[in-house]
């Protein structure tokens, strides 16, 4: 289940983002599960996820309540939002984000409803890049790998870098489940820790 061949990175992107993708999957929360039991570093979130194993629904009432609605957003997962006034969805920069895929011949599957610029996007290219950079280490092409975390770089500082910490911090304290709070809090040191070193 844990793709340990692309690295501890790839890993825990892959396991954050499947969370907000399908927060009542009970893979989603395996992954998650799996990625703290071999890297260590959150025993708070890896409790929380491992109480919420037989009812998982939980976990997607509380993230709907909060990033779906039906109501007003309480933490919107959308870059757009953060840097548009007026907490407009669907803006110039949502085009930019998937622009930016397309850096990569990534484009979002117009079948899904979420817009390029949701968090759980974001967090699936920046998987895909730590997964190319893993890819081409091991074939030995630096140069390439150089480009690709350079690229991974630019787009942190250009987009999600811009607005995630509003994110987390907006979920921490919205959030009525432990879990939610816990892994707000966790994937905010998680991207801070990898694009500050």
């Amino acid at each position: 289940m844990m793709q340990t061949e692309f690295g501890p990175n790839a890993q825990a992107f892959h396991a954050f983002k499947g969370m907000l993708f399908e927060p009542s999957n009970p893979e989603s929360l395996e992954r998650l599960i799996a990625y703290f039991e071999a890297q260590g570093g959150a025993p708070a979130l890896l409790e929380a996820a491992k109480a919420h194993q037989d009812n998982p629904l939980e976990l997607e009432c509380d993230f709907n309540r909060m990033c779906i609605g039906p109501t007003r957003l309480l933490v919107p997962p959308y870059e757009s939002v953060y840097r548009a006034t007026g907490r407009q969805i669907n803006t110039d920069k949502t085009v930019a984000v998937a622009e930016f895929y397309q850096h990569i011949g990534l484009v979002v599957d117009e079948g899904l409803s979420e817009p390029a610029d949701f968090i759980g996007n974001e967090l699936e290219f920046l998987y895909c890049l730590e997964v190319l950079a893993h890819e081409h280490a091991a074939k030995g092409n630096d140069a390439t790998v150089a480009d690709i975390n350079a690229l991974a770089q630019e787009f942190f500082a250009a987009h999600l870098g811009t607005w995630y910490q509003e994110f987390v911090d907006g979920m921490a304290q919205q959030a009525q489940l432990e879990f939610w709070r816990q892994y707000a809090l966790s994937l905010g040191r998680f991207i801070a820790t990898r694009f500050t070193h």
